[in-house]
């Protein structure tokens, strides 16, 4: 291939170019000027690579005319597009200059080192023959600039393409200059730099696109994970930390309140109620921003959320303008998703209390079969809760050990009182008849979407570690974990509460009994958990 090139250019009559460059300067400096746009304005730019055609100019000043004043029109035209180039972006400026400033380094004295020891060789098949030398130079310049992480394959052959594509363009243009001499020099220059720009424009549109599209993908996920929010601390929490990278700034919500309060003030981990006195500050309108909020002595940037002014995003710490910053399209398409996940996290927990309401109806009901069982099930569901806590459970997991404990005994729905009432020992048709009630409560549970989870726990809340339990002999890592939480919960208030069948016991009695079938009926890390909370007398029956 160098072959090749060498005999083109031994073909265009570089004699007669070199006399009529000496003669004007103009198309040199035509050709410089080239090199530093696009030099300075790239046509592509990722954090790998870059591909500019500065390399076509500066390769066609050395073809044009090897010798000075060349050297000075390239070594110009890199310091010019260096300028332009912190001017305008600032990116992969050190790289451009040592890469450029090498380039005519070796273009100027590579040469006529080969020609040393290859007498009589033309100064322009010289630079030809020292390109694989510039090629490999240009690869290790540019791995010392590579990223951790990045494709050093790729960038070599980024590299060796960019040269591959810039000979041959670089020849046309030394073509056109010694055929037509400055007008061949402004028609190279003019149609080069028309196709950077052009390449350009098009590569920032396509760049532009790619990033909207990401940035709505990434919005668009940020709404699914808020709308699966348990809480609204919940939510502020996930927003927070899609939003923030530094520990120091926080998100809180300020909406109206319809009770005793004028406002209430939402974190991560705690609302306050407000009156209008603990607020300073302009409630921004839908999609706008007032800096200098103040809410509970807590100072940041407001975003708002609704028409009514009557909710907004507080944010502050070191990132609290984080958004303003924000294409609009992109801020109208997060407040949406803002004022709509929030409704939707809002509607969830209404509803959510709403069936927590009927299933606290349904215990007590199942439990007032039963004189002795008065309370039984929101104990539990108490205890439960203060094993989860203290097992470290998510809030997602108590929420769902809470409904599992409520509803433990719903299946005694479907027990006749007088079995559950019997004092003394109950027959085999009437323990079997007892002991189908996790089934029967499963089944009643089973259809309600989204509570497959809780139909497992009240299903197995009675199987035994030893398989011996029932309904399904389940054994160790076959029974729910939280099964077992209710399992255990469940049993000390039975023995700790007056039944029919039991009297009563104190709290240690009831705590032995249990130790005692540690690990062939119940968890060891749960009944680890009971003792803590028992010593530390901190049962929650929440």
């Amino acid at each position: 291939m160098i072959d090749q090139i060498a005999g083109i250019l031994s073909n265009i009559g570089l004699e007669t170019v070199a006399g009529t460059v000496q003669d004007s300067l103009i198309p040199l400096a035509i050709l410089a000027i080239g090199s530093a746009l696009t030099g300075g304005l790239p046509l592509l730019t990722s954090p790998l690579f870059e591909f500019s055609l500065n390399k076509v100019f500066i390769l066609s000043l050395f073809f044009l005319h090897p010798q000075n004043p060349t050297v000075y029109f390239a070594l110009g035209s890199i310091l010019a597009g260096a300028a332009l180039r912190r001017m305008i972006s600032g990116r992969e400026f050190w790289r451009y200059m040592v890469t450029g400033i090498t380039m005519v380094a070796l273009l100027k004295y590579a040469p006529a080192l080969y020609q040393r020891f290859q007498p009589g060789v033309q100064d322009q098949v010289a630079i030809v023959s020292v390109l694989p030398v510039l090629i490999f130079i240009e690869i290790i310049i540019n791995a010392a600039f590579l990223k951790k992480g990045s494709d050093f394959t790729m960038l070599s052959g980024v590299v060796l393409i960019s040269y591959i594509a810039a000979i041959p363009l670089s020849i046309m243009s030394l073509i056109m200059v010694t055929n037509e001499g400055i007008p061949g020099a402004v028609l190279a220059f003019a149609g080069l730099t028309g196709f950077s720009f052009l390449g350009r424009s098009i590569n920032r549109k396509h760049v532009w696109n790619t990033q909207r599209i990401r940035e709505i993908s990434s919005q668009d996920r940020l709404a699914t994970r808020l709308m699966e929010s348990s809480s609204y601390g919940e939510f502020l929490a996930i927003l927070q930390g899609n939003l923030f990278k530094h520990s120091g700034s926080s998100i809180r919500a300020l909406t109206k309140s319809s009770g005793s309060f004028d406002w209430v003030l939402w974190s991560p981990d705690e609302q306050f109620g407000l009156d209008e006195s603990s607020i300073n500050g302009t409630f921004p309108a839908k999609g706008e921003f007032t800096g200098n909020f103040i809410a509970n002595n807590i100072y940041g940037t407001a975003l708002g959320l609704s028409e009514a002014r009557d909710m907004i995003i507080l944010f502050s710490g070191p990132e609290q303008n984080i958004l303003q910053s924000m294409p609009g399209s992109l801020l109208e398409n997060l407040v949406l998703l803002l004022d709509h996940t929030w409704e939707a996290v809002g509607h969830s927990l209404r509803s959510e209390r709403s069936f927590l309401a009927a299933a606290v109806t349904l215990a007590r009901l199942a439990d007032s079969k039963d004189d002795y069982t008065h309370g039984h099930s929101l104990r539990v569901a108490g205890l439960s809760c203060s094993l989860g806590r203290s097992l470290h459970l998510s809030p997602e997991n108590i929420q769902i050990l809470r409904v599992a404990a409520i509803l433990h005994d719903i299946g005694k729905l479907a027990i006749p009182a007088a079995i559950l009432t019997k004092r003394g020992l109950l027959t085999r048709k009437e323990r079997e008849i007892v002991e189908a009630h996790p089934v029967e409560g499963a089944r009643i549970v089973s259809g309600l979407s989204g509570y497959e989870e809780v139909t497992r726990i009240i299903r197995s809340h009675h199987e035994r570690l030893d398989g011996k339990g029932y309904p399904d002999g389940l054994c160790n890592g076959d029974i729910p974990f939280m099964a077992r939480i209710v399992a255990v919960a469940d049993t000390y208030d039975a023995i700790t509460s007056d039944r029919s069948y039991h009297s009563i016991s104190a709290s240690e009695s009831a705590l032995e009994a249990i130790r005692k079938e540690t690990g062939s009926k119940f968890d060891s890390r749960i009944v680890s958990a009971l003792e803590a909370i028992l010593s530390n007398e901190t049962v929650s029956m929440a």
